[in-house]
């Protein structure tokens, strides 16, 4: 069985750039918009960010090695993953990674009734199954829950062939984490921490891209956990792995890739963007 011990009940500098647009007043909502955005949270990732010193949101980048991670990596981090995410074996497994509290957000494919990084599509499941067992697992959807779609929901089956080594059958243990709202929740690509992010209307699904949406989600929530801990800093955050020039092959046009290299130029106070190549 799961390993559920570890589940709970249901300053303004900081933060002032990412929502400063929102049309509310500064000095009493920013409280309020920090605290919707923690309980936007799986109630299995709220109780640890209390706990954590530092939160590591992890890119798909292929520069990153273990090693790399090994050395970054310490006891009171909360990690971060991406859809199909890297290392797998290493996150579920290592003696330095396998504790550490993750949260996974997994991306809706368009409008379809796929997400990225969970079945029919390429997949970790075994490594995610394995996690659950062994520390506080967090799953955040992108725009609408998963819902178990079959290899004909595939609109474009040719962009990730299914080969023999894909997971397509998810064991029942597994099912029930992806259902529980415990452990899972929805993110809209809407949510009111990315209310000025400027998407292309001549797009189809114009929107942040996964990794400016946490990392905008988690910026608000810190606060909050900076306001429940009667901080005097907040969490640290760190970026690793996020590219923004040529080297990186995938610039889909539906970002705003632009507006989010401005915001990043300038990271508030204890936010670390560590670009490897």
């Amino acid at each position: 069985m799961l390993n559920t011990s570890h589940l709970t009940d249901s300053l303004y500098d900081n933060v002032y750039h990412a929502l400063a647009s929102v049309d509310f007043d500064i000095t009493t909502d920013f409280s309020i918009q920090s605290a919707m955005a923690f309980e936007t949270l799986p109630l299995t990732i709220q109780a640890p960010l209390l706990q954590s010193k530092r939160i590591i949101l992890i890119a798909n980048n292929p520069s990153i090695d273990t090693a790399n991670l090994a050395s970054l990596l310490q006891p009171t981090d909360i990690l971060v993953l991406f859809n199909d995410f890297i290392h797998a074996d290493f996150f579920a497994n290592h003696p330095i990674a396998k504790d550490l509290p993750k949260l996974l957000f997994f991306r809706q494919i368009g409008d379809s009734l796929l997400h990225f990084g969970l079945p029919p599509r390429s997949n970790n499941l075994t490594a995610i199954l394995d996690m659950a067992k062994q520390a506080p697992l967090g799953i955040l959807y992108g725009n609408t829950a998963y819902q178990f779609p079959l290899p004909a929901d595939d609109p474009r089956p040719k962009d990730d062939p299914i080969t023999p080594e894909r997971i397509l059958d998810i064991p029942e243990m597994l099912s029930h984490l992806l259902h529980s709202e415990d452990y899972s929740r929805v993110l809209s690509e809407l949510h009111s921490v990315v209310a000025d992010y400027p998407i292309f209307d001549d797009i189809h699904s114009s929107a942040p891209t996964s990794g400016f949406l946490l990392y905008r989600l988690l910026l608000a929530a810190r606060l909050h956990v900076q306001q429940r801990q009667s901080a005097e800093t907040p969490l640290a955050i760190v970026m690793l792995g996020f590219n923004d020039d040529d080297k990186t092959a995938h610039f889909w046009e539906g970002h705003n890739w632009a507006f989010e290299r401005q915001e990043l130029a300038t990271p508030p106070s204890k936010v670390e963007i560590i670009r490897q190549y």
